[in-house]
């Protein structure tokens, strides 16, 4: 994935013609030009997958979602390399990403039961999440090694193992049967359990972290919302082909919940984008108790800049 980094800081410096040195940190205006760059790639290479590698049948909707996935960690690979900086990133969401990929990627790269039916699933549905593992692996290897003094440690305090053990617990139990395996059905499962709670310590650092927040991380939680609503839309009608009434509700309870916790955000987000404005959060720290035993209500605000320009999101698959 640092080849796919370099080649956009390479493209940049051809653009702008400012990159003099290898200190050189990109300004605002160069992060409109990296990020306008990134879509136009991904959406030339959709139509490219779509057109040679798939059917244009209905499952290939799940190929798309996957796509737009790995756009959002392209997005927070490029702007690591040319920020110089991890601020505002989670390390505990990369990391539930990282478990996440690397339990799905067991079912999806050895059984054919829950990937894409058309030509897509055949290879690039899988190559896609190959894509974002290498990414997340590259951001996790850059926020602890190479600029961990811009790691935010103190607000990325989200407990996971509280999570992730009920996560493979639950998939012992409720499980669909589309790989035939009881093994790599539960696999499956366990994967989707971890996917529908990777965003909670993003979302939960970005209600810390004071000030201005980079508009960069509000792209990659915009994609990654797009990749799921692409995957509850499939679900929705492709649940009911699995035999157990639980394992239908369950896979439609989990991606409608990635789409809940995300929701605050969104509103926000959209809301800014409709407006041409910052995203403004409310904040969420606890109030001061006063010697009544209750908390003043005051409420304060802190903005995530995000360019109108910035702010479209590829929907290529439509």
């Amino acid at each position: 994935m640092a080849a796919i980094a370099d080649g956009l800081d390479f493209a940049l410096q051809f653009f702008t013609q400012r990159c003099a040195n290898l200190g050189y940190i990109a300004s605002p205006s160069d992060m409109r030009t990296i990020i306008g760059l990134c879509y136009v790639l991904f959406g030339f290479m959709w139509f490219v997958v779509l057109g040679r590698f798939s059917d244009s049948d209905f499952s290939t909707i799940m190929t798309a979602g996957a796509t737009v996935q790995f756009l959002a960690f392209v997005i927070l690979c490029v702007k690591v390399r040319v920020t110089k900086s991890v601020e505002g990133l989670s390390s505990r969401t990369l990391e539930l990403f990282v478990l996440f990929y690397c339990t799905r990627l067991t079912s999806t790269l050895i059984k054919n039961g829950y990937i894409p039916v058309d030509r897509s699933g055949d290879f690039m549905y899988q190559a896609m999440d190959l894509g974002s593992l290498g990414c997340c692996l590259h951001l996790l290897f850059r926020m602890h090694k190479t600029y961990v003094s811009t790691y935010q440690e103190d607000h990325d305090e989200f407990p996971l193992m509280p999570l992730v053990a009920p996560c493979y617990l639950l998939a012992c139990f409720v499980h669909g049967d589309f790989n035939r395996n009881p093994f790599f059905d539960t696999v499956w499962a366990a994967s989707l359990n971890i996917e529908t709670l990777t965003m909670l310590p993003q979302l939960a650092m970005l209600a810390k972290i004071g000030g201005k927040v980079d508009a960069t991380t509000g792209h990659f939680v915009a994609c990654i919302v797009l990749s799921a609503v692409c995957r509850f839309e499939f679900w929705w009608y492709a649940h009911t082909e699995l035999e157990s009434p639980v394992a239908r509700l369950h896979v439609v309870v989990a991606h409608g919940l990635q789409l809940l916790f995300c929701a605050d955000f969104m509103f926000y987000y959209a809301k800014a984008w409709v407006n041409g404005t910052d995203v403004i959060l409310p904040d969420m720290d606890a109030n001061p108790i006063t010697s009544s035993g209750t908390a003043p209500r005051k409420e304060t605000t802190r903005s995530i800049a995000v360019d109108p320009f910035e702010d479209g999101m590829p929907c290529s698959w439509r």
